[in-house]
């Protein structure tokens, strides 16, 4: 033990008194405090999201390097040296040598870590992150970092090793480029193969769930487990091989021990790998499975009727001629649903489902048919207490009803875990998942029983997005959890620490994880997201609410707003594929984390104000005849308040979302919507100026009121719909001309 701490203490001082590596730390430590501050111009301004980005996926990478290097360069400066082979008549043993190099060169790399965690705490507790979700995302990153230096310094000195001369740098270089960057371009994300993941040095990949601050590492909660095992073997197998050959070279007493050392070591390598190769094996065949069993969908030329045809393809022509089996998902109404939710251990569910039926679809017909997750082992249905007989085929159900009953009531019982994983082009997803206290549960996944047999995917993998019911059902759920849940209906905490959620939707996706709900202090309106984006939700809520009330207060129609705004870190999440994730679920509106920060705060501002308003979300930016100028008067509302407000930049910002006119250009080469549309701004503008806003304010209040038809809250995600009423330039201007000129007889009856 003497002679490894002398050895020990050498090597340490080697690297610590080192010209070169001993300012490192503080280098680091410097360049960690700029990427981690949220306040400079050009970071969106999560703390989470920002770390991933810039120091986990990135500057890591550079660091991983600088591991290599040392790996390299220790074993150099004498084993590996052979002006030094006069050190092997020392009474020292290969193992001593090689062990006390790795264990200095392990604790000076985890210096970088202590630094990375501290940084990463302070700026946490800075921003009131709750100090335990800190501590369980530093305690994940802190042992993957720790991970990735085993495997970078034994990877380095065997290098060293096997190659003597300088030419092993340039190696050196070669495999940190190809075991990180280049692994995850050209291997994994083209080649799709996901089992080659273990072999990356860091694991932290640029492209990863990982950056997704609430539930990204519970995601990968199991992948990282069995990725550690397999990478800490393998450190320990090159650590073997390094001391093996260095034996080979220095006649040994104990070269049998080390030759019997190195097959274990390479056996325990291989057994720590199956479980790995299992669970992808699992995860690609499931899913490819999923892809085979599911049709490539179209819409027919007549815009009502959907086609599918299953692989393999015709001619593509064909498909374009609506070639295939007419698509009838055969749905029907529900009036009500029942379910409770059970977690079991290991992440199990058990879900009991009661649905309640119109009568009509007992008395009309003999089977009925149901989607639900092939995940789920269905139990047992039951009709009046009885157990009636169903087939299954994957996602579909179907149920063969008893010739008379006394209730239409259907019960399903079923249970499973609930992890779905899917991928396109290397890239991962994971529509749906329940584990621990975390939970992503979207109703396209089908976790509860959907009407008629509806396809969740196409046959490339990509989520339906209309899968749903055709009514507004009466949902009554309660959840045996304990952290906070959240839903697209209203949801309560019991007296028992379960949770209920009650409300009518077609749409009913849950959610749980380190979640916070910042509500407004004057609406039944709330915003629900992560503890990162807690500060800059509040001032948005806060600037919402100014908007609100200042235009409830000249409206004469009762303002219904929004129930929940979800801002969550969704990208990846909810479906597989399919990148848009903005829009309703009924009376609630998603917004991924990232389009938060993209996107420019007055366009969300109108956007919200818009949604809360007029229930529409479109940005329309089309040419037909009244839609341009429909957009513009459904921003006016937004424009108006930035006008009086003062606040000239937002309001030119809103203008420039619906219509920009360049000076420059002739106004002559403007459609003519294009100039009615800006004219609309133009005039509240100038009314404005000339002290005229209650004026304005009649004229947005008996459009909102009078002319606009509420299109309800949509359920699907369509990126451009049709707005609800068009609202024509004729419209607007001649409900101008009534104000004004009531306006102004108001005034003449007063002098």
């Amino acid at each position: 033990m003497r002679k490894w701490l002398v050895q020990f203490k050498l090597e340490l001082s080697f690297l610590f008194k080192s010209w070169i590596f001993t300012p490192l730390p503080f280098l680091y430590l410097i360049w960690l405090l700029f990427s981690m501050n949220t306040n400079q111009d050009g970071i969106h301004g999560n703390l989470y999201r920002t770390t991933y980005e810039t120091t986990h996926s990135l500057i890591f990478i550079l660091v991983t390097g600088l591991c290599i290097l040392i790996g390299v360069y220790l074993i150099r400066r004498d084993v590996g040296n052979e002006s030094f082979e006069w050190h092997q008549s020392f009474p020292v043993s290969n193992f001593i040598f090689i062990s006390a190099k790795f264990g200095s060169a392990l604790l000076y790399m985890t210096i970088f870590t202590i630094l990375m965690t501290t940084t990463y705490f302070i700026f946490a507790t800075n921003e009131n992150i709750p100090i335990p979700e800190t501590l369980t995302i530093l305690r994940f990153f802190f042992v993957q970092y720790e991970v990735t230096f085993l495997i970078s310094l034994s990877l380095g000195m065997l290098l060293s090793v096997l190659i003597k001369n300088r030419f092993v740098y340039l190696i050196a270089f070669c495999a940190w480029m190809f075991g990180t960057l280049f692994m995850e371009i050209f291997i994994i994300n083209q080649g799709e193969l996901f089992y080659l993941k273990a072999f990356h040095l860091t694991y932290l990949f640029v492209d990863s769930v990982l950056i997704n601050g609430t539930w990204g590492i519970q995601l990968m909660k199991e992948e990282i487990a069995l990725q550690r095992l397999f990478v800490t073997t393998v450190a320990g197998f090159l650590l073997v091989l390094i001391i093996f050959i260095l034996n080979i070279r220095r006649p040994h007493q104990y070269d049998k021990l080390w030759r019997g050392m190195l097959i274990l070591s390479a056996g325990i390598v291989i057994v720590s790998y199956l479980p790995y190769a299992s669970l992808w094996s699992e995860r690609m065949r499931e899913f490819s499975e999923i892809k085979e069993q599911s049709p490539f969908i179209t819409n027919g030329e007549d815009g009502e009727h959907r086609y599918m045809t299953f692989p393999p393809l015709p001619h593509p022509d064909g498909l374009l001629d609506g070639e295939g089996e007419l698509y009838q998902p055969e749905r029907f109404n529900i009036e009500k649903f029942d379910i409770s939710i059970d977690q079991q251990k290991e992440n199990s569910l058990s879900v009991e489902a009661s649905l309640t039926l119109p009568e009509e679809e007992f008395s009309m017909n003999e089977v009925i048919k149901f989607t639900l997750n092939q995940t789920f082992t269905v139990k047992d249905v039951i009709i009046d207490h009885q157990t009636v007989p169903f087939t299954r085929e994957n996602d579909f159900i179907t149920i063969s009803l008893p010739d008379h009953t006394h209730s239409p009531v259907i019960q399903l019982n079923y249970e499973g875990t609930y992890e779905l994983w899917a991928s396109n082009y290397g890239q991962e997803y994971y529509p749906g998942y329940v584990g621990g206290d975390q939970m992503i549960m979207p109703s396209q996944s089908a976790w509860y029983p959907l009407p008629g047999h509806q396809y969740l995917y196409d046959m490339n993998g990509q989520s339906q997005t209309n899968v749903e019911l055709d009514n507004r059902a009466l949902f009554n759920v309660m959840v045996n959890m304990s952290s906070p849940i959240y839903g697209t209906i209203e949801e309560h905490q019991l007296a028992n620490g379960s949770y209920q959620l009650k409300g009518k939707t077609s749409k009913l996706d849950l959610y749980s994880g380190d979640l916070v709900e910042v509500p407004s202090d004057y609406f039944p309106f709330s915003i629900v997201t992560n503890s990162y984006n807690q500060i800059r939700a509040q001032t948005f809520m806060s600037e919402l609410d100014k908007r609100l009330l200042y235009t409830d207060r000249y409206l004469t129609k009762e303002i219904e707003p929004m129930s929940h705004l979800f801002l969550l870190p969704v990208e990846n999440i909810r479906w597989a594929n399919y990148m848009r994730q903005q829009g309703f679920i009924d009376q609630n509106y998603l917004l991924s984390e990232s389009s938060f920060y993209q996107l420019d705060e007055a366009y969300l501002l109108k956007l919200f104000l818009q949604i809360n308003l007029l229930h529409d979300s479109t940005e329309i930016y089309g040419y037909e005849e009244g839609e341009l100028v429909t957009s513009a008067i459904l921003s006016a509302y937004a424009y108006l308040y930035e006008i009086e407000n003062g606040n000239e930049e937002k309001a030119s910002a809103t203008r420039r979302l619906v219509i920009t006119l360049n000076d420059d250009i002739p106004i002559e080469n403007y459609s003519e919507e294009e100039i009615k549309a800006n004219r609309i701004f133009t005039m509240i503008k100038t009314a404005v100026e000339s002290g005229k806003e209650k004026q304005v304010k009649e004229v947005l209040n008996r459009i909102y009121s009078e002319e606009w038809i509420d299109p309800g809250f949509p359920s699907d995600f369509s990126l451009f719909r049709e707005p609800s009423t068009l609202l024509s330039f004729e419209d607007w201007q001649r409900i101008w001309d009534e104000v004004m000129q009531e306006s102004q007889k108001r005034k003449e009856k007063v002098s």
